[in-house]
């Protein structure tokens, strides 16, 4: 796999270098380094940016602590270096396939493409990168670091873009490589959170191919062209916006980027919500407890979301939080399960069969979708969820439970709009349109070293949804 490959080979880099110098003591040096920096790597991955420590780190060289700090003295030290190495590295791989010499763009651009599939499918990657977007939330220098790994993997696309279409501009080709970057993650949350049988995921595949090669090759014309007016107008600023109101409560909470949630009234927890004056001041308590601590996961991260944290932060006893929620494990299942109702609700009713058309309809959702992508809170939200449920049994669990209600929304969107299409169609296409509105959040890293203009990339995305729909994706005639 990706990190064995990996491990291989910058062990066989370090002998060549060391053969190199004639030095058996930097030959030494230089594989135990390598040796450091892979089981770095390794514990970040399945441990989690809470869970790394560099005493664990030695044990799995097999190495004592105090051999470990003689290479790198501090835990930060450690791991800047091993996710420094670790993202340079896949930079390197992409950037030596986009720029082989004696081969053309479109190839090229056509064997990146294939690296980066192989590499979601294949590998660790993508668990790697859920635990780097939940980390850069809380370190300065993680954020430094994928901030220029998005900026560099747009440009790698953008340069490749304009080879393939000399007139489009620098800023036209940003556009389309953010889309594409925007496609690629979506692929990649939907690859690890949904469950899908082989013959539905090899469809997913093989139709998230065939979008990825129509954004790099059809003329701007053919494809921009597609793009609906957005419900709202350009540069306005989201406290303007009203829509989402509906799904965190007050306009106040939404101007101070604070989520406010209700639990559901249903299943078992309907006990909790007598129709008496005590069932209602319990009900409006736990709505409130809920919230801050949706705010604090958000906020401080997964490693701070703890009993004792949440009652701090609502100026109460740990012991009368408990209460309500006994556990952490309570307390994180009702957290998670409200927020992530908040969306579906509003989404299965803005797709739910009205007087509207179908397309106006998945305009809607899209439209919703898309300011959310705007939302740093709701941003770092999903980073942390991404995260946690690779720690977190019951994050995983309600994660999975959400995409398994929330993409066949899009995909009877599709039915509608697209009666010919196959019910395997209907599910790659609609869980493709879920796909990209997910990866949408990954905009925010990259916008200050190399800022695409947002409002470009979200029209190109609505038209890329409304080809998708309509089974409008064919290649013929792309560059």
């Amino acid at each position: 796999m990706h990190q064995k490959a990996k491990e291989q080979g910058t062990f066989h880099e370090l002998e060549q270098a060391g053969t190199d110098t004639g030095s058996p003591a930097r030959i030494s040096r230089e594989l135990r380094l390598g040796q450091i920096i892979l089981a770095a790597q390794q514990a970040f991955q399945e441990d989690g940016y809470a869970g790394f420590a560099t005493r664990r780190v030695a044990g799995r060289v097999g190495i004592t602590l105090g051999n470990l700090q003689y290479y790198f003295r501090t835990k930060e030290e450690l791991l800047r270096a091993a996710l420094q190495e670790y993202v340079r590295q896949i930079a390197s791989d992409y950037t030596t396939i986009a720029s082989q010499s004696g081969v053309g763009a479109a190839r090229r651009c056509a064997a990146l493409i294939e690296r980066i599939f192989h590499d979601i499918i294949e590998t660790d990657l993508p668990k790697f990168m859920f635990e780097l977007w939940a980390f850069a939330q809380r370190e300065p220098y993680a954020m430094e670091l994928v901030e220029g790994t998005y900026a560099e993997y747009r440009n790698i696309f953008a340069k490749l873009l304009s080879e393939i279409h000399p007139a489009l501009t620098h800023e036209q080709c940003l556009v389309r490589a953010s889309v594409l970057v925007v496609q690629t993650t979506g692929m990649m949350i939907f690859t690890n959170h949904a469950r899908d049988s082989d013959k539905d995921f090899a469809e997913f595949v093989r139709v998230t191919k065939r979008v990825v090669k129509m954004i790099v090759g059809l003329p701007p014309q053919d494809l921009e062209a597609d793009a609906p007016p957005p419900s709202s107008p350009k540069g306005q600023t989201r406290d303007q916006r009203s829509a989402h109101i509906r799904v965190f409560g007050s306009e106040e909470h939404v101007q101070h980027g604070l989520f406010e949630l209700s639990m559901r009234r249903t299943g078992n927890d309907a006990a909790y919500y007598r129709p008496t004056v005590q069932g209602k001041r319990r009900e409006v308590k736990i709505n409130e407890i809920v919230s801050t601590a949706a705010n604090l996961l958000a906020a401080e991260g997964y490693a701070n979301f703890t009993l004792a944290r949440v009652a701090k932060e609502l100026g109460i006893p740990p012991s009368a939080l408990q209460n309500y929620f006994p556990t952490h494990d309570d307390l994180l299942r009702s957290t998670i399960g409200a927020l992530l109702n908040a969306y579906l609700d509003r989404y299965a009713d803005m797709g739910r069969p009205t007087g509207k058309p179908a397309m106006e309809r998945l305009s809607g959702i899209v439209d919703d979708a898309i300011e959310e992508a705007r939302d740093p809170r709701t941003c770092r939200f999903s980073f942390e969820l991404s995260a946690l449920s690779q720690h977190s049994d019951i994050a995983l669990e309600l994660v999975r439970r959400l995409y398994s209600a929330y993409r066949p929304i899009y995909v009877d969107l599709v039915r509608e709009i697209d009666s010919s299409a196959t019910a395997r169609e209907c599910q790659a296409r609609g869980t493709l349109i879920a796909a990209q509105m997910e990866g949408a959040v990954i905009l925010m890293f990259g916008s200050r070293k190399q800022p695409p203009d947002l409002d470009d990339v979200f029209d190109l995305m609505r038209a890329t949804v409304i080809r998708i729909a309509e089974g409008n994706i064919a290649t013929k005639g792309a560059a």
